[in-house]
């Protein structure tokens, strides 16, 4: 018999004690029924016997005591009269007689009553004293048989109300605990199982292991540039993308297999008896291939792809299920992790060493956070310099992390984390801020600041600039906002309209790694850029490669003839710069004309950089 899992035993239980209480309460009122309704009917019956009965002999007591009144000597010569008031109001089923005050009988008419049988008594009285009684008696039985059928009766519409009141009620409170019990349970979007019962058979696969020596494997899963859906298409569409993400990975595995939606894009799956790791493997390169595929989101296309983790359960010690279980999904995690890093759309198995290079990350996270709340972020600056005078005309902000073990970290080494963690548009306002406030105490110098395209696709990022400038005091026209083609490649209405309102404000926008992308020209048509900065990889190998050469020709030509300045990064040598003047390029930045530094260096920097020119 398969063991019941955590999550259905207690469900289980909770309705045997709703079963309870519900049985309970149809007795009880079942039991009232029953009893109550007979009880009623005999007190009624009793009640109006008993009226008729003393209405009778009132009647009978009357007549004597008029009687009497008329005619003295009532009990020594009336006694056919007597008799004939007796007759008068003799019943069918009632026994009548007159008795005087020592409790002799003078008249009566006598009929034979079953028991039980009910007696009154009514005074009779000759000249307002007391001289006998009237009696009448009756019997009971009839009422009874009466009380016994409503009594019957009763019990049948007891029985029927026990059925109804157990029955309905607790398929209706069933069905509602059940319910109760579905979204406390299942993922409402998705209708998968949700995290919560998905640890529940998470230990139930762990307990299986550890009985039955069978093994389980766990996948992982993550879907790549999910919030690109959600920034571009909006949120109902990313609701609709999960749902179909849903359908899909269910259609691909097996009834025996687990899949649940653990929260935003994160989903895992429990595959068991099955042969690992040939199994998960086969599992993992289905569902990688599966979510490649387009889907189709109210007109739109949206390509996504997943990463996945996989991790094989070892053998599970008995009393340690939870544990081993929960084990195992920190070890697909850090799967995960693993295969997100190396290029996404993959999946990749867990390894020991994946745990150290994990709790690398958790640590950089860590001290990132701390980092951005302590001050641990610098500007250095790069001097921009117009070919044609060699003179100083921008700075380029550029971010360092002064890390207290590291030393000086660079961006390439946690912009990542910082996007992936939440940080990243936190840092990118206080750049914004940072290099407005150097620009403001360096006149004449134009301030180059990078934006990720995550922060320029924020709805806070033309607040942030706004606020930087009017913060500082900064003229716009000395702000130069710097994006990547990346940034075009979504969401273009809006992109538009952001470029359009820093040109608005004053603020100047530059191209930069032109032509690494594949998407310049056409944008260059949409929107005028007022700067294109030539990747570094071209100018490296300018002296030694014709197509750098022709690249940077062509880029030149194309500022010249939209009238945009044009920026080389990486100028490394005299050689580079005297090629690009030549060919018509207007401004440069490199080594050659410095690295890096931070602010107070700067006068030291431009200083060196005036006197070459001079």
């Amino acid at each position: 018999m398969p063991d019941a899992r955590p999550g259905e035993a207690s469900a289980a239980d909770a309705e045997a004690a709703l079963a309870r209480v519900v049985s309970g309460f149809a007795a009880t009122i079942a039991l009232l029924l029953a009893l109550a309704v007979p009880a009623m009917h005999a007190w009624s019956a009793w009640r109006e016997e008993n009226a008729a009965m003393r209405a009778e002999v009132r009647v009978i007591a009357h007549g004597i005591t008029q009687m009497a009144t008329r005619m003295p000597d009532l009990w020594i010569y009336q006694d056919a009269r007597l008799r004939g008031l007796l007759h008068a109001g003799d019943g069918t089923d009632s026994s009548l007689w007159v008795q005087d005050l020592d409790g002799k009988v003078r008249a009566q008419v006598v009929m034979d009553l079953a028991w039980p049988r009910q007696q009154l008594r009514e005074p009779v009285y000759d000249s307002g004293t007391v001289v006998g009684a009237a009696v009448i008696e009756r019997s009971l039985r009839p009422m009874l048989w009466r009380t016994a059928v409503v009594a019957v009766l009763a019990l049948l519409a007891a029985a029927g109300a026990y059925a109804a009141l157990r029955m309905l009620p607790l398929r209706m409170l069933q069905r509602a605990i059940g319910r109760a019990t579905y979204l406390a349970t299942h993922d409402q979007l998705t209708g998968l199982p949700n995290r919560r019962l998905f640890h529940d058979r998470l230990a139930q696969a762990a307990l299986r292991a550890s009985r039955y020596g069978t093994g389980f494997a766990v996948l992982a899963l993550d879907l790549d540039r999910f919030k690109e859906v959600n920034d571009t298409l909006g949120h109902a569409a990313g609701d609709e993308l999960l749902r179909q993400v849903a359908n899909a990975l269910g259609a691909t595995l097996r009834d025996s297999d687990t899949l649940a939606r653990l929260g935003g894009d994160e989903f895992a799956i429990i595959q068991s008896n099955a042969e690992q790791p040939r199994s998960a493997e086969a599992l993992a390169a289905r569902l990688v291939e599966r979510l490649s595929l387009p889907f189709e989101l109210h007109g739109n296309l949206a390509h996504i792809g997943t990463s996945i983790g996989i991790a094989l359960s070892g053998p599970v010690a008995e009393g340690a299920e939870t544990v081993a279980g929960e084990q195992v999904l920190h070890d697909a995690d850090t799967a995960l992790y693993r295969a997100k890093a190396e290029g996404r759309s993959t999946y990749r198995f867990f390894s020991a060493e994946m745990n150290q290079a994990l709790q690398e990350r958790r640590e950089m996270e860590r001290d990132l956070r701390e980092a951005v709340a302590g001050g641990q972020l610098r500007l250095h600056y790069q001097p921009q310099v117009d070919l044609a005078t060699q003179r100083v005309v921008g700075l380029e902000a550029l971010l360092r992390w002064a890390h207290p073990r590291r030393g000086l970290v660079m961006p390439d080494r946690f912009i990542a984390l910082a996007d992936e963690v939440g940080l990243l548009n936190r840092i990118g306002e206080w750049v914004l801020l940072e290099a407005c406030a150097t620009a403001k105490r360096w006149p004449g110098q134009r301030m180059a600041v990078n934006i990720s395209a995550n922060h320029f696709q924020s709805n806070d990022f033309l607040r942030a600039v706004r606020h930087a400038l009017e913060t500082t005091g900064l003229d716009p026209e000395r702000l130069e906002i710097e994006i990547t083609e990346g940034v075009l490649l979504t969401d273009t209405d809006r992109t538009l309209a952001t470029l359009g309102a820093l040109r608005e404000m004053g603020v100047s926008v530059a191209m930069d790694d032109f032509g690494t992308g594949y998407s310049s020209l056409g944008y260059l048509h949409k929107f005028r850029f007022d700067k294109i900065k030539i990747d570094r990889s071209f100018v490296h190998s300018l002296s030694n490669d014709p197509q750098s050469m022709a690249i940077i020709r062509a880029v030149i030509a194309i500022t010249q003839a939209l009238g945009l300045r044009c920026n080389a990064e990486g100028v490394e040598s005299a050689a580079q710069a005297a090629m690009l003047r030549a060919e018509g390029c207007t401004e440069a930045q490199g080594w050659l004309y410095g690295r890096a530094v931070p602010e107070y260096e700067l006068h030291v920097l431009i200083g060196a950089t005036q006197d070459r020119a001079a």
